[in-house]
């Protein structure tokens, strides 16, 4: 692609440092004109916040001109977060909220959210009170945000997916506990133009539709590499 052309540089589970070899190696390629960088989750190991500044200094050296958007996943732990967001403070961190930027003279709003699940993990309903009420309030939210709309394209970045078939490589047996139908239904009832998903590892299906929605696994430990989708201004993505 063309050093100038309206591109969007995404990459989710970093899980610095595990995969920082991943994100640096595949950065370093890229021409530095990338302008808008979505993080879909899971940017540090087990709530390791310090990490986070791997993961920062690489886009700032690479794509130093990028609006940074993130949302956080199931190892970005709570109490870790206010850490995080100190750590990587030039990231627009995003929690059930949603932002409007300009990129190559397009407004662009993302809706950001850690996403839900159909089926809470064993872990989660061990150890997180009230989970299920919590994604029943989240996916509502979500319905909310989606519903407002501005500038002209829609992005839906979480970190867990909608069902699709970027689930293909996971054991089907565990899908209720990796995604969720209910945000796949949002997916095809709003109007959203692309969903930017991570936390999918073993995905072999990188890019999924949704109705006519593009879905993409941006995994790092699945993709090996940052992905790029370039924007088109009537509101079509196209996988590169």
């Amino acid at each position: 692609m063309s050093t100038g052309s309206p591109r969007v540089v995404a990459f989710g589970d970093v899980h610095a440092p595990l995969y920082v070899n991943y994100l640096s190696s595949s950065l370093a390629k890229l021409q530095p004109d990338g302008k808008l960088v979505l993080v879909a989750g899971d940017v540090v190991a087990r709530g390791e916040w310090r990490m986070c500044r791997q993961v920062s200094e690489l886009i700032e050296k690479f794509l130093p001109e990028a609006i940074v958007v993130g949302v956080f996943g199931n190892e970005d732990y709570e109490e870790a977060r206010g850490r995080i967001r100190e750590e990587c403070s030039g990231f627009m961190w995003l929690e059930d909220e949603a932002v409007e930027v300009n990129v190559y003279g397009l407004g662009v709003r993302i809706v950001g959210s850690t996403g839900v699940l159909d089926e809470p993990t064993p872990w989660q309903k061990r150890n997180v009170p009230g989970i299920v009420e919590t994604y029943r309030r989240r996916l509502e939210r979500l319905g909310e945000l989606l519903d407002k709309k501005s500038g002209d394209l829609t992005i839906l970045l979480t970190h867990y997916p909608p069902r699709c078939r970027t689930l293909m490589g996971e054991d089907e047996r565990f899908w209720r506990q990796m995604s969720s139908e209910g945000l796949a239904e949002l997916v095809k009832k709003k109007g959203v133009d692309v969903v930017v998903h991570g936390h999918l590892h073993r995905s072999t299906v990188h890019r999924d539709y949704i109705g006519s929605t593009p879905v993409y696994n941006v995994a790092l430990p699945a993709t090996k590499s940052v992905t790029v989708i370039e924007l088109r201004r009537q509101g079509l993505l196209q996988f590169l």
